[in-house]
């Protein structure tokens, strides 16, 4: 019997209102115009391990990275879903920087939503910088290579009468999966794509505070992490290799960002960053 592999048709029937409501007022359509001309260079300095984070501990997938308006604390928040993807726990932790201590609270500080709110903006806090969301897209992926060449191409003995079945055609169906696919772009640049899933901001993206006009963003897999200024111009900064989360301090002196050691450890790291004008 072929197993049938499709999404939760409450996924795959996504309104497209449902979906927009996570993007806190974000857009569809459009791109952003208006941008200023001329490069800005960012250095950063060697990267800091602040903590580890073992979630094998903490429980629940990563949802929230966040800085204290002092620089002196982070706030690290995780989600724990059941199998139907509700939520079922949310679970709250403060980092010390000093310290490099990890600590269980009650609930998220007023300063970690505050901080959250125009890191994941749709406009930067500095221009009129602004994320578009693309979608949504409808597309159907094959999930396995199903033979459609009758017997012979599933490994029995040649039959010349034998060609593309209707159980063929019925299994080809049941391994495909409609996607519905939502892209989050500054400009020309695709920040990342969204899967049959709301979108998120800010998981995978951080504005720079006023009056710095850039946006670090990674792959939602994870990666380098990656710089656009106001003219569109991108450039890859130095010390990350698997970076997930990047949060730009308040005062813009400082990037942090969660790296990936496996599936379950991650370490929170940060850097100096400095300004070089063209």
């Amino acid at each position: 019997m072929t197993r049938r592999i499709v999404s939760p048709l409450a996924v795959m029937m996504l309104p497209a209102l449902t979906t927009l409501q996570a993007f806190r007022g974000f857009q569809v359509g459009g791109t952003p115009g208006g941008l200023a001309v001329g490069a800005r260079v960012l250095t950063v300095a060697a990267p800091v391990p602040i903590a580890e984070l073992d979630l094998g501990k903490m429980k629940g997938g990563l949802t929230r990275l966040a800085w204290s308006s002092d620089g002196a604390d982070f706030y690290v928040q995780t989600i724990e879903r059941d199998r139907t993807g509700h939520v079922k726990a949310t679970r709250h932790y403060i980092v010390s920087n000093s310290s490099m201590s990890v600590k269980d609270i009650a609930e998220e500080p007023a300063w970690a939503a505050k901080y959250w709110e125009w890191k994941s903006a749709q406009s930067s806090p500095a221009s009129q910088l602004k994320i578009t969301v693309e979608g949504p897209r409808r597309e159907t992926k094959r999930t396995t290579a199903a033979p459609t060449g009758g017997v012979l191409a599933k490994g029995g003995s040649a039959d010349p009468s034998a060609g593309t079945t209707v159980s063929d055609v019925a299994a080809a169906v049941d391994q495909s999966q409609v996607q519905m696919i939502y892209t989050l772009k500054l400009g020309n640049e695709a920040l990342g794509e969204w899967i049959n899933e709301p979108v998120i901001p800010g998981v995978n993206f951080s504005w720079a505070p006023a009056p710095l006009a850039f946006l670090a963003f990674t792959k939602r897999d994870g990666g380098p992490i990656m710089v656009l200024d106001e003219a569109g111009n991108k450039q890859q900064l130095a010390g990350a290799k698997s970076a997930f989360f990047p949060a730009w301090s308040g005062d813009g002196k400082r990037l942090a960002w969660l790296e990936r050691r496996d599936k379950k450890r991650y370490i929170l790291t940060a850097a100096d960053v400095s300004l070089l004008q063209p």
